[in-house]
């Protein structure tokens, strides 16, 4: 019986490298691809009470997959998901639901 038990140990130790590495290559691969990033200049941000109203109208959007506004500097951080796409049409439509006014767009592709 001991010696099953130390053949049995051997093999996983032996087959130990070998699965560490796939798990490894298996959890790089699932990584998702980088999306589209959108910065939004807005004027009227002051509160958290505006921050929430845009987060919430934007959450709605199946293609937004994060949403970070910056009070101090009036920005709306929209990232999208891989593959997605939003036309400037409907963002400055978002941002007006939101009761707020758009001022430029800037896309930039995530890293």
């Amino acid at each position: 019986m001991t010696t099953l038990k130390t053949l049995t140990l051997a093999a996983f130790m032996a087959l130990s490298p070998v699965i560490s590495l796939s798990s490894i290559n298996n959890a790089h691969a699932a990584e998702p691809a980088p999306g589209e990033i959108i910065m939004l200049n807005v004027n009227g941000l002051v509160c958290d009470f505006c921050a929430e109203s845009v987060r919430k109208i934007f959450g709605k959007e199946e293609a937004v997959q994060k949403v970070h506004v910056d009070l101090a500097n009036g920005k709306v951080r929209v990232d999208l998901k891989p593959g997605k796409s939003m036309d400037d049409a409907a963002l400055e439509k978002l941002i007006r639901k939101s009761g707020y006014a758009l001022v430029s767009i800037d896309r930039n592709v995530a890293k």
